[in-house]
């Protein structure tokens, strides 16, 4: 294996789980969980978080993990090794537990080939390799995520003001909105905006309401049946065609191929 990445242990996959048979566990290897669909909040040490699609959590060994099922969840569930030289940094870099990865399209395809290999009941060498890709290419994005995250930490004095930016955004997402609207409540102009939250989060504000609100329309495909147009409605959009350009220019795929592809 080589230096760094992670040694597959075991991996399951849940469906539509309504409550976990433990409320809170403690493991002798690394543990991911990686959600598909629905939610859960989880307690580790002093970490309090709600994952959804899009997040992984990660708990180190012997670390009790509290978790509880708030939407049917659908979720991979991998445990796995780290070599000693590696656990201790990664450990320090990963303190938040929560990782949120944006490469929503590269993840889909992780999980698809997971759930294909959960399918095969017989244990066989080749299955067991093929899991051990996913998850290494997981972790590959989840050590890159964590790393940016570590170097764009918010600007001494603006912590606050970023974050309540992003709160702003996170649940306001589902309307119309303007970065100029979003400017002007928090006393700014558009570039000061602009540039303070970029220094902050590494993107600019709209890049991170995109980012939301592809997020949500994944999980609108794959949760309900509802129309394009319904959809975009709920995600802040005009209208099913305007979500379709931007959904394919951050997934690569049109929602009706994600749906297609991503439903079980």
């Amino acid at each position: 294996m080589p230096a760094g990445l992670p040694e597959l242990v075991w991996h399951n996959y849940w469906t539509r789980k309504d409550k976990f048979l433990l409320e809170v566990d403690t493991y002798v290897t690394w543990v991911l969980f990686a959600v598909e669909e629905g939610n859960f909040e989880y307690q580790i040490g002093e970490d309090y978080g709600v994952a959804e699609f899009g997040d992984v959590v990660v708990c180190p060994p012997q670390l009790a993990f509290h978790r509880n099922v708030l939407s049917p969840l659908s979720f991979h569930s991998l445990t796995f090794l780290l070599s000693e030289g590696e656990a201790q940094p990664l450990q320090l870099l990963l303190a938040q537990r929560k990782i949120r990865l944006p490469q929503i399209r590269r993840l889909s395809e992780n999980y698809g080939g997971l759930r294909q290999a959960d399918q095969q009941l017989s244990y066989n060498p080749e299955n067991q390799k093929l899991r051990q890709h996913y998850l290494a290419d997981i972790w590959l994005m989840i050590a890159r995520q964590a790393l940016e995250s570590s170097e764009t930490e918010p600007l001494a004095g603006h912590e606050d003001f970023i974050r309540d930016v992003a709160v702003f955004l996170h649940n306001h997402a589902h309307e119309a909105l303007e970065i100029r609207d979003v400017a002007d409540r928090f006393s700014m102009t558009p570039v000061q905006l602009i540039r303070k939250f970029k220094a902050g989060y590494g993107v600019n504000p709209l890049q991170y309401l995109t980012s939301l609100r592809v997020k949500h329309a994944c999980k609108l495909l794959l949760s309900t049946e509802w129309t394009l147009d319904v959809i975009a409605g709920n995600c802040g959009y005009e209208n099913g065609f305007y979500l379709s350009r931007v959904f394919r220019k951050a997934m690569g795929v049109s929602p009706s191929e994600f749906r297609k592809q991503n439903r079980y």
